[in-house]
């Protein structure tokens, strides 16, 4: 159980620090002109992949998450 424990605990934190440097990038794209719905249409379509690529529920759900905070953080600004 201790393999799938710390299996676990890097993807979560690997989805993580994907989700600050989407923020970033984000930020970034709407900072040098790119107008809103474009970046959060790429969000769109980076969270459709992930519905298609990711095997495991556990990380597709908790990148979903992640996703939706930074789509919902960068549509408010």
């Amino acid at each position: 159980m201790a393999k799938a424990d710390d299996d676990a605990a890097f993807a979560e934190g690997a989805i993580t620090i994907w989700a600050n440097l989407l923020t970033l990038i984000g930020t970034h794209l709407r900072e040098t002109g790119t107008p809103r719905h474009e970046v959060l249409d790429m969000l769109t379509m980076l969270h459709e992949t992930n519905e298609e690529t990711i095997r495991s529920p556990r990380a597709r759900a908790s990148a979903s998450r992640h996703l939706m905070s930074v789509y919902r953080a960068l549509g408010e600004d």
